[in-house]
C-alpha cells in the first residue's frame, strides 16, 4: 500500500515538474496573469466604494461588496480548473502527439486523471489566494470562521466539478472537438452561481423558473458554504445543508464519471485515434 502509494506520488511529481519547467519558460506570462489578479481586486474594490454606508441590505453575505466579490472570483478561478484542466490536458497532449504514449503506459486511468491535472491546481491555488491576499494587504478586507470548515468547502466542490472534467475530457477524447461541459458550467457559474451577485435576485426579478437554476448548479452550494463560513462566520452545525448537498453530488458523480472516462479511452485505444486531433 505505501509502495503504491510512493509510486503516485512520484508519477504525480513527474507530471508537476514537466509542467512547471513549461510554465517557467513564459514568465512574462505569469506577471500578467498576477497583475491582472491586483487589477480585479482594485477594479471591484472602486466599484464597491458606490455602496458604502447600505449596511442595511437584506443580503447578509453582501454587506461587504468587496469581500463577497473577491471570495466569489477567488473560488470562481479554483472552480474553472475543477471542469477544465483535465480536457485542457488531454487537447494538450492530442496537439503534441504524446497522449497515445501517455495512456500506452501502465499508468492507471485514475493516475493519468490526477497527474495531468495536478499542476493546473497547484496554479489555481496560488492565484485564487492571491485575491484574497491582495483584497487583506491593500483593501483591509478581513475574513472570519474556519478555515479549515472552508478549505473542505473548496475541496468537496472542486471534486464535483472535476467529475464534469472528467466527462468533458472524455467529450475531448472521442470527439477531439467541442467542450459542453466546460461551456455549461462555467456560464452557469459565473452567472447563477452568486459570483457577481445575490443569487436571490434571480428568483426575484427573474421568477422561480430561473430561481431554480442555482439549485442545479454545485457551485451555488460550494460558494454559499464558503462564504457564510469567511464572511459570516458561520459553524459547522450552521453549513450542513451546502455540505450534504455537495457530498450528494460528488457519490452520483465520481463513479459514473471514471466509468465514463475508462470507456472513452477503451474506445479510443481499440479505434487507434488518440495520436488524432
Amino acid at each position: 500500500m505505501i509502495n503504491s502509494l510512493i509510486k503516485f506520488l512520484r508519477r504525480v511529481r513527474a507530471f508537476v515538474i514537466r509542467d512547471f519547467q513549461l510554465m517557467i519558460s513564459y514568465k512574462l506570462e505569469s506577471f500578467f496573469r498576477i497583475t491582472s489578479v491586483l487589477f480585479m481586486v482594485t477594479t471591484f474594490f472602486f466599484i464597491s466604494q458606490i455602496f458604502v454606508g447600505r449596511a442595511d441590505t437584506p443580503f447578509s453575505q453582501w454587506r461587504n461588496p468587496l469581500a463577497a466579490w473577491i471570495t466569489g472570483m477567488a473560488v470562481l478561478n479554483y472552480f474553472m480548473t475543477g471542469f477544465s484542466s483535465l480536457a485542457n490536458a488531454i487537447r494538450t497532449e492530442q496537439s503534441q502527439g504524446t497522449l497515445e504514449s501517455v495512456l500506452l503506459t501502465p499508468i492507471s486511468v485514475p493516475t493519468v486523471i490526477v497527474a495531468s491535472s495536478a499542476w493546473d491546481f497547484v496554479q489555481a491555488t496560488f492565484y485564487s489566494f492571491l485575491y484574497l491576499f491582495f483584497g487583506w494587504l491593500f483593501f483591509d478586507v478581513h475574513y472570519e470562521g474556519n478555515i479549515f470548515l472552508a478549505l473542505l468547502f473548496l475541496v468537496l466542490t472542486t471534486l464535483v466539478l472535476a467529475c464534469f472534467g472528467i466527462l468533458s475530457a472524455s467529450f475531448t477524447m472521442v470527439f477531439k472537438r467541442g467542450d459542453p461541459f466546460g461551456i455549461i458550467l462555467g456560464t452557469g457559474s459565473a452567472l447563477f452561481s452568486g459570483v457577481l451577485f445575490p443569487t436571490q435576485l434571480l428568483t426575484l426579478y427573474g421568477g422561480k423558473l430561473v430561481g431554480t437554476i442555482p439549485r442545479l448548479l454545485p457551485t451555488t452550494y460550494g460558494l454559499d458554504g464558503i462564504r457564510r463560513v469567511l464572511i459570516e462566520g458561520q459553524s459547522f452545525s450552521q453549513v450542513t445543508q451546502p455540505l450534504i448537498s455537495l457530498l450528494l453530488f460528488l457519490l452520483a458523480l465520481l463513479p459514473f464519471s471514471l466509468w465514463v472516462f475508462g470507456r472513452a479511452v477503451r474506445r479510443a485505444k481499440r479505434e487507434g485515434s488518440l495520436i488524432q486531433f
